[in-house]
């Protein structure tokens, strides 16, 4: 069901967990904690791969993780090591699957907008095979047409199609997500004012990343019609 923006506020989303202490990208459970205390229910995380094959609340090896453990590392470290780095995080501590799932256990409300860049479905099926019990709170975002079919056949109803991976042409898109049925396709603020993208509006929500100026989020829901928001450091 699309949401109508004309009388209603776009919904909030809590961008990498949520800003903190004026951070962006931490992704961590101190994050999640304000953004919940704040009111939030919906959590777009960022998960990375370790190098034994476990995934971790992390945008990227490069500068996301120099940036908040003040080390650089050519490849992913073990879930191990992590964890240790976590442990001694002077500040706040970025999660783990295993620590998001605690997290997680009280809040049934709280639903989470996952964005697995690499080996995507591998993630959605790890999430799922260790932590069934909390499938139904995992929005699953896709990158490619083609894991529409998959994800759906693992059950997920709730689906988002993400657009800044896909390379195909904006008519592709109107067309080929004719016939899903979706929670939103979300894509940069630039997308969403194009002629194009918004024939999506008449069957699909738009979600668009990431506002952080109350102005430009009421000009996205006013006049183009945005029935989401990913957020740093927007008030609910």
């Amino acid at each position: 069901m699309v949401v109508d923006n004309i009388n209603a506020e776009p919904l909030m989303i809590a961008h990498a967990g949520g800003g903190y202490d004026g951070l962006t990208y931490t992704n961590s459970i101190d994050a999640l904690n304000g953004s919940y205390q704040s009111g939030f229910k919906f959590m777009e995380m960022d998960f990375s791969w370790t190098s034994d094959g476990e995934l971790v609340c992390l945008h990227d090896w490069g500068k996301t993780f120099r940036n908040i453990f003040g080390l650089k590392v050519k490849n992913p470290i073990p879930l191990a090591q992590f964890k240790q780095l976590v442990e001694d995080h002077p500040n706040y501590r970025p999660c783990t699957l295993d620590s998001l799932a605690v997290w997680l256990a009280d809040k049934p409300k709280v639903r989470i907008i996952t964005d697995i860049k690499h080996h995507n479905l591998k993630g959605i099926e790890l999430i799922i095979k260790k932590y069934p019990e909390f499938k139904n709170q995992f929005i699953p975002q896709f990158y490619q047409p083609e894991e529409y079919a998959v994800l759906k056949g693992w059950g997920f109803e709730d689906l988002i199609w993400i657009l800044y991976q896909y390379k195909g042409s904006n008519k592709s898109v109107v067309e080929l997500s004719e016939n899903m049925r979706l929670f939103a396709l979300s894509m940069r603020a630039r997308q969403a004012r194009n002629r194009t993208l918004r024939k999506l509006l008449k069957r699909h929500n738009i979600f668009v990343y990431t506002i952080n100026k109350e102005t430009t989020k009421s000009k996205l829901a006013g006049k183009y019609g945005v029935s989401g928001i990913y957020t740093d450091f927007l008030k609910f």
